[in-house]
């Protein structure tokens, strides 16, 4: 993704959400509560796409999505932090992150939880790169519903290209494998580099080589059936 969004003046909604509206919803712990305040400046609720505000007619599952604009102490957010929001909001939503003058766009698939549609399940997240204050602006992508307008935003932010004959639901499940690859990929080279036995080193190496293949493989545009 490479411009920012210019969103409808219709759709501004511009209220400040306090933190503590958040926590009464969510319980998070103190460690989450510790993320807000180390993290976060304010965050305010920026803009309502809706129907009525955007002029696009809603759809199964996302009747509307919500911007909120997050100013950072720092130039990181844990996604502790969205995750939080994200609990305490029966809604999408796009999120914003300013951090001097850059900004960056963040969101998860949200999406209600077939088990109990009044709980949302809620995906990794999908971040764009920074974005510098001057950077080229656009307009919301031309769709015909809130879906298909919510779809959009997460394909621009994804890390991965949809591969043939995938959906969304498929695209986002290979992306939450891939992430939890890459983290246990992570975590393995730390303990070879710790390892002083030679004949784990080399177990582990085999263990290290097999997880990045799995790695490269979900990274593949085309399915392996192909």
């Amino acid at each position: 993704m490479k411009t920012l969004y210019n969103f409808p003046k219709a759709a501004a909604f511009g209220r400040r959400l306090a933190k503590s509206k958040i926590y009464e919803h969510t319980s998070p712990s103190t460690k989450v509560k510790k993320l807000f305040i180390q993290q976060v400046e304010k965050i305010t609720w920026a803009y309502k796409l809706s129907p009525a505000t955007i002029n696009l007619p809603a759809s199964d599952g996302v009747q509307e999505i919500q911007v909120f604009t997050i100013d950072l102490r720092v130039g990181e957010l844990s996604p502790d932090v969205l995750q939080t929001i994200d609990k305490a909001i029966p809604s999408p939503i796009l999120f914003e992150l300013k951090y001097g003058s850059k900004t960056k766009y963040a969101a998860s698939y949200k999406r209600p939880s077939e088990a109990d549609k009044n709980k949302w399940v809620v995906s990794s997240y999908f971040q764009s790169d920074w974005l510098k204050e001057n950077t080229l602006t656009s307009k919301l992508p031309v769709v015909l519903n809130m879906g298909a307008l919510y779809q959009s935003f997460l394909t621009s932010l994804s890390p991965l290209p949809f591969k043939k004959g995938e959906n969304l639901d498929g695209l986002v499940s290979r992306i939450d494998l891939l992430q939890f690859k890459e983290r246990e990929a992570g975590k393995l080279e730390n303990r070879i580099n710790k390892e002083k036995q030679f004949n784990r080193r080399v177990g582990l190496n085999s263990t290290l080589n097999k997880l990045k293949q799995e790695i490269k493989n979900l990274k593949r545009r085309k399915l392996q059936a192909e």
